[in-house]
């Protein structure tokens, strides 16, 4: 009972307290991988001594938080550009429409089709996501408080660590190994993945570059963020740009070429080079994805779906290096398979 009411409360919370959780987990992430450049930083040896420690975070936050203020910048451009020539973009839809009809020939298709395209509001569309976008780098103020405060916190971090265990010193050096082996899973982790993520965006870029499909940039970062999502991220990110490609030209075949030429990436660095790069990659059952995929989407929408998978990664990692929530991880890993503690 005080299992399931414990569970049902912190959903609650979750939903309820959704845009308080959220951009904090987006701060925690933020700051982990602040962290790690700043560990980075410190191999930079400047006559023989390393930067100082507030050098490095100040570098590392100011490195991060540039990437991302260009990135949004990019972004809105590009949507700004699809509004702008929407009206030509409507028109090449209409010529597809015309095309499509001629080869189905029969009444019944083609004017579910045409009315289709009727309630198809592309314009209302990208407007709303340059709306929802430009939303997200406002909020991203409350991200960058919260990151703040991350980084001031890691100056108590020690003290309170030798406060926490003032005698017990195996205690300490035991909770210690443990702290340290979470944190390389999740860096290795999170490292694996982002690389893996931004190749599979950098090659779309040049495809979709190469293919002359408008605004390569924003379908490259779609293919980016969506790597996150298992199974059905690398489809939809594929799919964007194809039936863009129609729409700007008005060529069906254009679908069919892109289409195949983003798979053909995402299979190749799916099946082959990310196994290499990360092993056994986040050791998660099928079933526990799509149940996190589910979960968190119902929770916080496309968010909590990029974030579904590194939290679950993050949960195994975590428990399995618990000795009374090892059971977890067995159960939510891909065979059982689960480091020793």
């Amino acid at each position: 009972f005080y299992t399931m009411a414990a569970f049902t409360l912190a959903i609650v919370g979750l939903i309820y307290f959704g845009s308080i959780f959220k951009p904090f987990v987006i701060a925690f992430l933020i700051w982990f991988i602040i962290n790690q450049i700043k560990v980075s930083l410190g191999k930079i040896k400047i006559k023989g001594r390393a930067l100082p420690s507030v050098v490095r975070s100040i570098l590392a936050f100011a490195i991060i938080f540039s990437i991302i203020y260009i990135i949004a910048e990019l972004l809105i451009l590009n949507i700004e550009g699809i509004v702008a020539s929407m009206p030509e973009h409507i028109a090449n839809l209409n010529t597809s429409f015309d095309r499509v009809t001629a080869i189905i020939n029969n009444p019944n298709y083609t004017e579910y089709l045409q009315e289709w395209i009727n309630n198809l509001n592309l314009s209302g569309m990208a407007t709303s996501l340059l709306s929802s976008l430009s939303g997200f780098v406002a909020n991203s103020a409350v991200v960058l408080v919260y990151v703040i405060f991350f980084l001031m916190e890691d100056a108590a971090y020690a003290i309170k660590m030798d406060k926490l265990f003032p005698s017990k010193r195996h205690e300490y050096t035991k909770f210690m190994h443990n702290l340290k082996r979470v944190n390389e899973s999740i860096r290795y982790y999170i490292w694996s993945m982002t690389a893996i993520s931004f190749a599979t965006g950098v090659i779309s870029y040049i495809v979709l570059l190469i293919m002359g499909v408008e605004y390569a940039f924003l379908w490259s970062f779609l293919v980016f963020m969506l790597n996150f999502i298992p199974y059905i991220g690398p489809l939809i990110s594929s799919l964007f740009p194809a039936v863009f490609a129609v729409i700007t030209t008005g060529d069906l075949l254009q679908f069919v070429y892109v289409f195949v030429a983003m798979e053909i990436i995402q299979i190749i660095i799916g099946n082959f080079i990310q196994p290499m790069v990360m092993g056994k990659g986040t050791n998660l059952s099928p079933i526990t994805v799509i149940v996190a995929l589910a979960f968190w989407g119902m929770l916080w929408g496309i968010v909590g779906m990029i974030l579904a998978v590194p939290i679950m990664a993050v949960i195994v990692i975590i428990c399995s290096q618990v000795p009374n929530a090892r059971y977890i991880a067995i159960l939510l890993s891909e065979k059982g398979n689960i480091p020793d503690i």
